[in-house]
């Protein structure tokens, strides 16, 4: 009997030792917007944001074109580099007055915000993900959205930025010429 409660006792022991531990349980992601928690990827040094979008900023803007594009119902301009396959185009809805800007990506697809960084500021847009033979951010607000301003101001460059990617382009005179003709 002590040798039948010894090995069963020896099985059980073997049968512990070879149990992987549990998993740990998975970090808890703050949500966008949490606050002073939810710092990262857009503060610069000392978690200060502006900073981070100076630094931006500050950077070389990728070498490319802009380019009118649309049609009757719709005009815009694109951005384009032969070295970066994204692009971005800015337009406006001659219908409705409502503006768009289209920001091809390439991770993945999810609806979020994407900021615009300028030389007057930051303005943040909650853009919807969609995918037309390729990943997109699309931002759409009314024509007469103030947050606009930023990109009509004369200016070197300015940047799009979105889940750790950003996009520093020149900035031209058709994007003003495009939002300032829309009839938001």
């Amino acid at each position: 009997m002590i040798t039948r409660t010894s090995i069963i006792a020896l099985g059980l022991t073997l049968a512990a030792c070879n149990q992987s531990a549990p998993p740990a349980p998975a970090p808890e992601i703050a949500a966008p917007g949490a606050g002073a928690a939810s710092a990262g990827a857009n503060d610069g040094p000392m978690g200060d944001p502006a900073a981070a979008d100076a630094e931006l900023l500050a950077g070389t803007p990728l070498q490319g074109r802009w380019e009118e594009v649309g049609d009757e119902a719709e005009v815009g301009v694109r951005f384009t580099s032969p070295s970066y396959p994204d692009t971005l185009t800015i337009g406006c809805n001659q219908g409705s007055g409502d503006v768009y800007i289209n920001w091809s990506v390439r991770d993945p697809l999810t609806d979020g915000e994407v900021r615009v960084v300028t030389a007057g500021g930051t303005a943040t847009f909650a853009a919807t993900a969609a995918n037309y033979e390729q990943n997109y951010l699309n931002i759409a607000v009314d024509g007469d959205d103030p947050r606009l301003a930023r990109l009509t101001a004369v200016q070197d460059r300015f940047a799009v930025q979105a889940f750790g990617q950003a996009l520093l382009v020149p900035w031209d005179a058709r994007i003003a010429a495009t939002l300032g003709d829309c009839p938001g």
